[in-house]
């Protein structure tokens, strides 16, 4: 009797202690499903050495050279790489074409604190409908095009030359979707020299455009909030 006792006593404590270690486990981050493996950061700025690029490990982070390559001046006469207070963000497919592109506010990073995967976050956030550009959000754009591969609709008609600025319908208003991404030039982290298409690999990628100060300080809280919500997230808990 004592040792059935014992036994059953045992495994009691034994459930006690597997049930928290798989709610642990339940509440554990992770990867989100929709998330590319890498994210691509062009610092539109010369290379700062000051920066610690260790504290987002899941971002890539280039920078551009002394002279500004002429696609990014002309680009960001119509979309600013970055706006003020934010990033700007460009998917492209498989096939180096532009699948979707939009501004984000760096406000976004203050309506989540990586605790409740509901919360408003950039894969959720979407451009108001009949806005210029695809009004889906970003992690439809990223399962559709990153996730699945496919690829986006291209356009023929839009076009870069090589020192010149587009003047295909729609560029004035930064309609760049369906257009191929030029190859541009680049700086590493570690100095580096190489390019967009080097980066990307003939693979489909998310880029964000921002800027870094001279002494790596500050630098957009989107950073973080990328770094959190595409590889840190937390997974919809069942209670």
């Amino acid at each position: 009797m004592k040792q059935r006792i014992k036994y059953l006593t045992a495994i009691a404590l034994a459930a006690m202690l597997f049930v928290p270690a798989i709610s642990g486990a339940q509440k554990m981050p992770k990867k989100h499903k929709n998330a590319p493996e890498k994210t691509v950061v062009v610092v539109t700025n010369p290379l700062v050495k000051n920066f610690d690029a260790s504290e987002y490990p899941h971002l890539q982070f280039y920078y551009t050279p002394e002279e500004m390559p002429h696609f990014l001046e002309v680009l960001s006469k119509v979309w600013p790489l970055p706006p003020k207070e934010g990033i700007t963000g460009i998917v492209v497919d498989k096939e180096g074409t532009i699948a979707y592109v939009r501004l984000f506010s760096n406000l976004l990073s203050s309506n989540t604190d990586n605790r409740d995967e509901t919360n408003f976050n950039i894969l959720s956030v979407a451009a108001r409908k009949g806005s210029s550009g695809e009004s889906r959000p970003l992690e439809d754009q990223l399962k559709e095009y990153v996730i699945k591969e496919k690829a986006a609709k291209k356009d023929e008609k839009k076009s870069y030359t090589p020192g010149q600025e587009p003047t295909f319908k729609g560029w004035d208003k930064g309609l760049i979707e369906g257009m191929e991404l030029p190859n541009f030039d680049l700086v590493a982290q570690d100095g580096t020299e190489t390019s967009i298409h080097e980066v990307l690999d003939g693979k489909p990628g998310f880029i964000i455009f921002t800027n870094i100060s001279e002494d790596g300080k500050p630098v957009s809280p989107l950073l973080w909030h990328i770094e959190h919500i595409f590889y840190n997230y937390f997974p919809p808990r069942r209670r």
